[in-house]
């Protein structure tokens, strides 16, 4: 994977029952952006519960736009082989280079905190 240009949390929303953090990443080379999405982990960290092809274009989408996926789950595609297995070790090191670009972790930990407190 090449190097990340830019992240940034840009959002907190609600998968099933659990609160996950919208991560926009930019990687080197790609054209199209990646979303990362994120939740709490049971070891005081974030677990990379997916990422996403962003197909979304501002000037053309700003609309709920339903003649395409905006969004298409890559995980797969990046981190598994052509047998379905998964390569931990470049999963983690992109879900690390992600969580510590900039201030990504805080970001998330902000987010998620105040989506908490709003759920109350």
């Amino acid at each position: 994977m090449n190097p990340i240009e830019h992240a940034v949390c840009r959002r907190v929303l609600e998968r099933g029952d659990q609160l996950c953090a919208d991560v926009e990443v930019r990687v080197k080379g790609r054209d199209k952006h990646l979303v990362v999405l994120f939740s709490e982990s049971q070891d005081n960290d974030y677990d990379m519960v997916m990422v996403l092809e962003k197909d979304a274009d501002r000037d053309i989408d700003w609309y709920d736009n339903d003649l395409h996926a905006a969004y298409v789950d890559v995980t797969e595609k990046l981190f598994a082989d052509e047998a379905g297995e998964t390569h931990w070790n470049p999963r983690q090191a992109f879900k690390e280079q992600v969580l510590s670009f900039g201030d990504v972790r805080e970001q998330i930990r902000q987010q998620l905190k105040e989506a908490r407190l709003q759920k109350v």
